[in-house]
C-alpha cells in the first residue's frame, strides 16, 4: 500500500510538556499499525524547540535522526546526536531538543511490548 503525502495526518503542537510547536506528520497510523506500534512518524523540531521529558514503560521509542542537530538525556547523560544517529529508550526517561540551527527532524517509533 503506498500513502501519498497529501493523505499523511498532521499534527502541530507541543509534545510532552516540551518547548514550542512540534510538526509530527503520522506515517502510518491507527489500525495500520495492527496494535505492533503506538507511532510511526517524522517529527520536526524547530530551532530551541523540544519534545519534554517522558517515560516508556509499557513500550519503547525509537528516534531515527534524519538532519539537524539535538541533545538527548541518555541514562544519566546529556549527549549530543546528529544526522544517522539512532536513540531509543525502554524504562528510562529521555527528551530531544534542537540545539542546531536548522530544523531537528527525526523519525519516531513507539513499539509496543
Amino acid at each position: 500500500m503506498i500513502k501519498r503525502k497529501n493523505e499523511l495526518t498532521r499534527v502541530v503542537g507541543p509534545i510532552e510538556g516540551g518547548k514550542g510547536e512540534i510538526d509530527r506528520e503520522l506515517l502510518i497510523e491507527g489500525e495500520e499499525l495492527q496494535n505492533k506500534a503506538k507511532v510511526f512518524a517524522k517529527l520536526t523540531v524547530p530551532v530551541g524547540a523540544s519534545v519534554g521529558l517522558h517515560e516508556h514503560t509499557e513500550d519503547y521509542e525509537v528516534y531515527y535522526i534524519l538532519s539537524g542537530k539535538g541533545k538527548v538525556l541518555d541514562g544519566d547523560e546529556i549527549v549530543e546526536v546528529n544526522s544517522g544517529d539512532v536513540v531509543y529508550a525502554i524504562n528510562t526517561k529521555h527528551y530531544i531538543e534542537n540545539i542546531g540551527d536548522e530544523d531537528l527532524v527525526f523519525l519516531a517509533v513507539i513499539i509496543n511490548l
